[in-house]
């Protein structure tokens, strides 16, 4: 995505001239990322924290504000605002189009907040789940774009979206694309995922799980590592060890590649996307590093031979490419596809 500064504005909003105006909003626990589109471009972003304000209302007014002030920059208002998209943490109810539970909003609980932003925009809402508007923000605008696309986000949990025919997947229950709690580990030794159940593949590849890695990794070797002097282990300290060359750092970031591996082998036969991609804070430097680059080589090198041919011969395994952006965009992108937006679009 390219990004216009306030000077920019006026120029490149002659060249979009017709193109009509989306909001994407991704609602986190701290932050309110939110940006201006003209068409597929992001012309304008901002953020505003989530503590400085009661409620929610008070929150999206302070949103409008800002998005009618930069409106008027270019000449517009908030008449010329189509839709609304609004990407957060949480399960969505796919029946009621409401979040049925949301994650690290505790003090906002139980509010209907697609209903209070609409509310206060007076515009048509779309709501959905965070990792699956960075899902489809990367099957549409990422470097990798497929219409067949999943997308994993290692951090603290282990998130993920699934994107078919350009459509994410939510399931019965919201659930779809919760592969964070697909299975990999089954003997009773099985660690305990966070959400009570064992050998799920968040208790393993996510960041408590990788602490938990290498602290077994020291215990069962006598080999020299920094790690041994640390308190705490974290995952940027095991990237920042293997980057030095550590053996033990080395070979906690292989573990996790493998089990990572397993899972995107299983989920490939189920789904048969054409890419499958890896975000979130913890890809151990990402592309840019060698370190990150074999953690990659790692998932592929024990996916690939798990899968049919069919599957194994076409699957790209990559690094997602929008970072902190995603969210906004695929909220944005999301809105332009539901039919209340698509009726004012073509108005």
């Amino acid at each position: 995505m390219n990004f216009a500064s306030t000077e920019q504005r006026a120029k490149h909003s002659d060249q979009t001239e017709g193109d009509s105006w989306v909001l994407g909003i991704d609602l986190g626990g701290t932050t309110i990322k939110f940006g201006l589109f003209r068409g597929a471009q992001l012309i304008w972003r901002n953020h505003i924290r989530t503590d400085d304000f009661e409620s929610p209302e008070a929150a999206f007014e302070s949103c409008r504000d800002s998005v009618q002030r930069t409106l008027e920059e270019s000449s517009q208002s908030l008449d010329d605002l189509q839709a609304i998209g609004l990407a957060m943490a949480g399960v969505l109810d796919p029946k009621a189009e409401e979040l049925a539970e949301t994650a690290n909003l505790h003090r906002w609980h139980q509010l209907n907040f697609r209903q209070q932003l609409s509310s206060v925009f007076q515009k048509p809402v779309s709501l959905l789940n965070d990792a699956d508007a960075a899902a489809l923000a990367e099957s549409a605008h990422g470097l990798c774009r497929a219409d067949s696309l999943v997308l994993m986000t290692l951090g603290t949990g282990v998130g993920g979206g699934v994107i078919l025919d350009g459509r994410p997947v939510r399931g019965a229950n919201g659930c779809g694309g919760e592969i964070g709690h697909a299975t990999i580990e089954f003997g009773d030794g099985a660690r305990q995922c966070g959400c009570g159940f064992p050998g799920h593949l968040e208790a393993y590849a996510g960041a408590g799980g990788v602490i938990q890695t290498a602290q077994e990794t020291l215990a069962r070797s006598s080999a020299h590592s920094a790690l041994r002097n640390l308190d705490p282990i974290t995952p940027l300290s095991i990237a920042n060890a293997a980057a030095d060359g550590d053996a033990i750092a080395i070979d906690v970031i292989h573990q996790t590649g493998v089990l990572i591996g397993r899972a995107i082998a299983m989920l490939a036969h189920v789904v048969d996307p054409d890419v499958v991609l890896l975000g979130g804070a913890m890809t151990f430097g990402g592309p840019g590093t060698d370190t990150g680059k074999r953690f990659l080589q790692s998932i592929r090198d024990e996916c690939f031979p798990r899968t049919l041919v069919q599957i194994s011969s076409h699957l790209k395994i990559e690094f997602a490419t929008l970072g902190n952006d995603a969210g906004i965009v695929g909220a944005a992108h999301y809105a332009r596809q539901a039919p209340d937006a698509r009726q004012a679009l073509n108005a």
